[in-house]
């Protein structure tokens, strides 16, 4: 990172916003350049000094970098990446990388975009950090801070490029782990993005129950609070995400679909020891998460 004066943030939002902020907070002395589509939300960037710099001119941002952070929905990181290279001549190499929670489509993309660009190295980043809410107002200096970071290099990943990403994350204090696109995906359609499924599907089930015109959400209390939290997330990243790991998400739901179902036989069978068989094992598996 000492050889790092300029880095891009291509996307200044919730992700992009809290980088910048801790970029600052933990003692980066380069500059922060903001980069987007809309100049109204660079400008409260820089108002919350997310950023030092900003412009709509990828040419501008880019000419002195040595470093971009995308920071877009997964969906439009290949096309960001072919923006970039755009102006391959009159950039300097620089290593790119993303925040993107589903890498394997993604990183195939990129990677073929950027055959006939050995200057740009680009390794796939996903710092599982975040929140329900959105956009740059949001955005925390400490919101990495002990957050795992996934990076996911291929075989053709320059290790000078994954080391310098592993610093940068570091910086502001999130813990790296390196696995493959293919074991991320798969991992975090468990992890991640399977319980944000299940928050949405029952939100939107117990949403539509009524008995004699009183709905029973107007009654839900901490527990539907805590279970459903993530529900209030962005629908298009979302519906991205879930688009983009539907290889491994799809198998995850007939699993999940399977267990319902076994538990309503149990219900009907009145079958206790089977329905205290899985509350105790779902039990110590969340127990052990504080341990």
């Amino acid at each position: 990172m000492k050889q790092i004066q300029q880095i891009t943030i291509l996307g200044v939002g919730l992700m992009g916003g809290s980088l910048g902020l801790s970029l600052k907070e933990n003692g980066f002395k380069g500059k922060r350049v903001g980069l987007g589509r809309r100049i109204e939300t660079l400008e409260v960037a820089l108002q919350c000094q997310a950023v030092d710099e900003i412009t709509t001119d990828f040419s501008l941002a880019l000419t002195d970098t040595d470093l971009i952070v995308i920071c877009t929905p997964i969906d439009k990181i290949p096309s960001m990446v072919e923006l970039i290279t755009v102006h391959a001549d009159s950039l300097r190499p620089l290593i790119l990388t993303d925040v993107g929670s589903v890498k394997a489509k993604p990183i195939q993309s990129v990677e073929k975009i950027l055959e006939t660009f050995p200057q740009f190295r680009f390794v796939g980043g996903h710092p599982m950090a975040g929140s329900e809410k959105t956009g740059v107002l949001s955005a925390q200096a400490d919101l990495y801070q002990s957050a795992k970071c996934l990076l996911t290099p291929t075989a053709t990943t320059s290790e000078t490029a994954v080391a310098t990403v592993t610093e940068l994350w570091e910086l502001v204090g999130a813990k790296v782990h390196i696995l493959t696109p293919d074991q991320h995906d798969h991992l975090l359609a468990a992890a991640s993005h399977l319980p944000h499924l299940i928050a949405s599907v029952l939100t939107e089930t117990v949403g539509r129950v009524s008995v004699d015109g009183e709905a029973a959400i107007k009654f839900s209390a901490t527990g539907f609070r805590d279970t459903t939290r993530i529900a209030a997330g962005s629908p298009d990243l979302w519906n991205s995400i879930f688009l983009q790991n539907r290889t491994y998400l799809i198998p995850l739901i007939s699993d999940l679909i399977g267990q319902l179902r076994q538990f309503q036989t149990d219900l009907q069978n009145n079958d206790e020891d089977q329905i205290r068989d899985c509350l105790t094992s779902a039990k110590q598996i969340r127990q052990a998460l504080e341990s």
